[in-house]
């Protein structure tokens, strides 16, 4: 079967969480090939472990981020173990790395001394801070690098010391940041021959992920403080975390939440009067967020009694309710939710691996994103020890073989990465349009399409230039969409949808990109098969929170609820706290 990676071979010597880079390549069809020492990697350390039981093929960290890996021991303090991977490195693709800078350097197995055995080598080194500056050699474990990268201070309770993620989130977020970089090298080198040294930080990868924290500071001249359940600026203290009959659901205060919830208060003949006349489409949202007093207390109240309510209903009846009524509520899902999820079921998300070294299958997460043309297979379990040595290092590593390395014809261009493809960007938000954005980074056309009758809705996010709210003013909006040009459509008109059509048809997009739920492009006759007609071999890319097929497709909602459903929510915070 066809793999976007299938010819090429990857050197992984990554631990912890920076498996998770290897793990990407190797499902997309890379021969990955993980290296450790003799002893084991002290990955297979990590629990928790099958039945609880340590042991160098029990741990269940190590099975997850190593399958579909190979696995081999090479001793790289030995003269021998380094020449096994000089000469394993002088037909691989790419090497990931996550020691500390210099030690492969002082091995002699550095990117300079690696790419004179083989110039064409994408090295990609994940530290903690990168390879430079006057951080570059201290050590931070996942917490700390939370920290340093400012997310830390951000999540908890106001009156008490911050709290974490319980999961190795800063090397999660690393080593993704380390996938994308290290396959926009690769691309560079299918088209110049050239390799190159991809350097990655923890704690910028952390940085990232705080969105519009960052800029609070400069523009309005305060932080973003922790609170909660809450979300809270000034008077203003807007609950995003709320209690129900059977655990806790997160909910935005929207319009559409607050007209389906009212609605259903009313069918059950509960709630006042006052709450009813409410006419939710006339409601401004924003009001309140700009710190007019009287605003500030209707919200309070109003959402005194959206707490009372909620806390009546089941997770998953409120759920079912949000998807029927496109309410924004989610269920802070527990792992056994999770298990369970009839929609990951729908989507044969999880996938059982026999694991010889210990006699029985074991359910493990299955592909991060599903490819039409080309699907990610599981095809082996985490490597036990040494399991192939014979098969790599038996014949001095000539299993390796270089990927069409004489095809090459080096370029000095200087071109960027991804110059020369095009993508019609049709999403909003966060998800898609910060996708299409390290593209357009990386040198990508990007035309990204708005509707002025129905603009972005992080274009009322702040914080804002001046503090003053605008269409162009948000930072948080700005921030995701540099790099891109802009194009205003409204494809609710004929007119709108023809000139999509159109500009598809002449300007041929090598990708198109969208983040609705399934039936919007459809219905503007720009689903998949609908661009496809017009050029044939698109990537048409989908992001949306609950995928494209499976009974909650329909759902949609915001990054705040997908933390919830993906169970960080319930994993995060204080025992006798709220989520």
């Amino acid at each position: 079967m066809k793999s976007p990676l299938g010819p090429y071979t990857v050197l992984d010597l990554t631990e912890g969480g920076f498996n998770w880079c290897g793990k990407v390549l190797a499902d997309l069809g890379a021969d990955v090939i993980k290296i450790e020492p003799l002893s084991g990697s002290p990955t297979r350390a990590i629990g928790p472990f099958v039945d609880g039981e340590p042991g160098p093929d029990r741990s269940l960290f190590w099975a997850a981020y190593c399958a579909n890996k190979r696995g081999v021991t090479i001793d790289l303090d030995s003269e021998v173990g380094r020449k096994q991977l000089s000469r394993l490195s002088r037909g691989a693709d790419i090497l990931i790395e996550s020691f500390r800078p210099d030690i492969m350097n002082d091995r002699g197995l550095g990117y300079d001394d690696l790419s004179e055995i083989n110039p064409g080598l994408i090295y990609t080194s994940i530290t903690p801070y990168g390879q430079t500056g006057p951080y570059a050699h201290h050590e931070a474990p996942d917490l700390v690098a939370w920290s340093m990268g400012g997310m830390q201070y951000i999540c908890g309770d106001a009156d008490r010391p911050p709290v974490r993620i319980s999961a190795p989130q800063a090397e999660l977020h690393a080593a993704a940041q380390a996938a994308a970089g290290t396959m926009a090298a690769f691309w560079h080198r299918q088209n110049s021959g050239e390799g190159q040294h991809v350097d990655v930080s923890m704690q910028t990868a952390v940085i990232w992920t705080l969105m519009n924290a960052t800029p609070f500071p400069p523009l309005h001249g305060v932080n973003l403080e922790r609170d909660g359940a809450f979300r809270s600026r000034g008077e203003l203290a807007i609950r995003q975390v709320f209690v129900c009959k059977d655990g806790h659901v997160s909910l935005l205060m929207a319009p559409r939440t607050l007209s389906g919830l009212t609605a259903w208060m009313a069918e059950e003949g509960v709630g006042p009067d006052w709450l009813h006349l409410i006419d939710w489409d006339e409601w401004d949202v924003t009001a309140a967020a700009r710190g007019d007093s009287d605003s500030v207390e209707r919200l309070s109240v109003i959402q005194k009694e959206v707490e009372e309510y909620v806390s009546t209903k089941s997770k998953h009846d409120l759920f079912m309710k949000a998807i029927d009524s496109g309410m924004l509520l989610a269920p802070c899902q527990t792992v056994e939710d999770i298990a369970l999820s009839e929609q990951l079921e729908a989507r044969r998300f999880w996938r059982d691996i026999e694991y010889p070294a210990i006699g029985r299958k074991l359910t493990q997460l299955g592909p991060f994103v599903k490819l039409s043309e080309s699907p990610i297979q599981v095809r082996r379990p985490a490597p036990s020890l040494g399991e192939h040595n014979g098969e790599i290092l038996g014949r001095a590593g000539t299993e390796v073989k270089a990927s069409g390395r004489e095809r090459w014809e080096t370029r000095t261009d200087g071109a960027m990465p991804f110059e020369g493809i095009r993508i019609l960007d049709f999403t909003w938000v966060g998800v898609g349009p910060i996708t299409t954005k390290h593209l357009a980074d990386f040198g990508a056309d990007v035309i990204r399409v708005e509707s002025v009758s129905r603009p972005d809705v992080l274009r009322g996010g702040a914080p804002f230039k001046d503090g003053e709210p605008g269409i162009n003013r948000s930072q948080f909006s700005a921030n995701y969409n540099s790099s891109k040009r802009g194009l205003g459509l409204n494809l609710a008109l004929p007119e709108g949808k023809r000139l999509a059509l159109d500009l598809i048809r002449k300007w041929q997009p090598d990708i198109v990109a969208e983040n609705f739920t399934p039936r919007v492009m459809a219905g503007w006759g720009l689903a998949y098969d609908d661009v496809r007609r017009l050029v044939p071999d698109v990537i048409y890319f989908s992001t949306c929170q609950q995928g494209q097929t499976g009974p909650h497709s329909s759902f949609a909602g915001f990054g705040q609820l997908a933390g919830a459903m993906a169970g960080f929510y319930h994993i995060t915070g204080w025992p006798d706290r709220d989520p």
